[in-house]
């Protein structure tokens, strides 16, 4: 190992079970991004100039080795046809479906458009210009969006998607639903990696167990998800795999995929986390959101000291400190100073 490893080195390192020479830091703060730049964020998550800059101004700050990069959650479904609402404060979302019927799906193609739709376009620039920046100094992960299920349940909502999986008569258009979609994310995978981050990222919190059982989760999300995993490594990259709330019940389905990282946020139970992914994947997380943004600095310390005792402590490998879902806007630096603090 050597005395001392740069950003990206050390990243890579913990990802491949190697020695570090101390617990690497990342920050999913896009949104603390957009309030430091005093922009509307609808505003904001469109200008790649300005996103970029935030992101290189915050890790001059902090000095964070990941730089998790996104605009949100309505992306991918944007560039396939769902209508998007833009806020002044908080992410764009997903306002209007693409489909009105699930019988509509079997005539869904990828629009010749894609690429150019706005959010997709503004995410894919900011990317390419932080590479440009960074080169390999600093670990870059360019967020591929929503994963298969999360994105059909914005292609044809997410009651009617729901409604529809206990329908069996409807099995097989659900199938082609969640094909669509997987063929879309792996597209959006590929085009991140061409740009040159060395790992990409999916959020697929629609069918954690908040949402779905776990029964079907193995039915109609693991396989999806699997084949933008393999899609991924195929092209040479990494992929990290999100699914917000309590994913206790199916970390290890989580952990059987093969992603290279799970994100895990504080509902998880982490010990079970940790040791389902021994000698298979990375774990990022899991401080929360909500400590970091109304807390003090004490009880960040508590956190990170708690997170860094089940993990093996400051030099532990296969463990990212970070938070366990995006930061909002009004996150206190200090607080971000105390997370970081616990490490270095």
């Amino acid at each position: 190992m050597k005395e001392y490893m740069n950003s990206y080195e050390r990243c890579l390192a913990v990802i491949q079970f190697q020695d570090v020479d101390r617990m690497p830091t990342d920050l999913h703060n896009f949104l603390m991004c957009a309030e430091e730049s005093g922009m509307d964020f609808g505003e904001f998550v469109l200008d790649d100039s300005i996103m970029a800059r935030m992101q290189i101004s915050m890790w001059e700050e902090f000095g964070h080795d990941m730089l998790l990069v996104e605009n949100g959650t309505a992306a991918l479904a944007q560039a396939l046809g769902c209508g998007v609402i833009y806020r002044k404060k908080g992410a764009p979302v997903a306002h209007t479906t693409a489909i009105k019927r699930l019988e509509d799906v079997r005539n869904l193609e990828m629009p010749d458009d894609f690429w150019e739709s706005p959010l997709l376009k503004a995410q894919l620039l900011t990317v390419e210009r932080l590479v440009k920046h960074f080169g390999r100094e600093v670990f870059l992960i360019g967020r591929g969006d929503q994963g298969p299920f999360s994105l059909a349940s914005q292609l044809y909502g997410m009651d009617r998607l729901l409604e529809d999986l206990m329908d069996e008569d409807a099995e097989e258009d659900i199938r082609r639903l969640l094909d669509f979609c997987t063929r879309a994310c792996i597209a959006y995978h590929e085009r991140l990696l061409l740009l040159g981050v060395p790992m990409t990222s999916m959020g697929d919190s629609t069918a954690g167990p908040d949402v779905i059982s776990p029964a079907m989760y193995e039915t109609f999300a693991m396989p999806y998800e699997k084949q933008v995993i393999e899609a991924v490594h195929r092209k040479g990259g990494l992929i990290s795999l999100h699914i917000c709330g309590n994913a206790t019940k199916i970390i290890d389905k989580m952990c059987s995929l093969g992603a290279d990282v799970l994100e895990i946020d504080q509902k998880t139970d982490l010990e079970a986390a940790v040791r389902a992914a021994e000698g298979k994947c990375a774990l990022l997380g899991q401080i929360n959101p909500v400590l970091l943004s109304g807390g003090t600095q004490q009880e960040v310390k508590a956190a990170a000291e708690r997170i860094l005792g089940i993990t093996g402590g400051k030099n532990a490998t296969g463990f990212i400190l970070g938070p366990g879902c995006a930061l909002g806007g009004d996150t206190p630096k200090e607080n971000i100073h105390a997370m970081l603090n616990s490490v270095k």
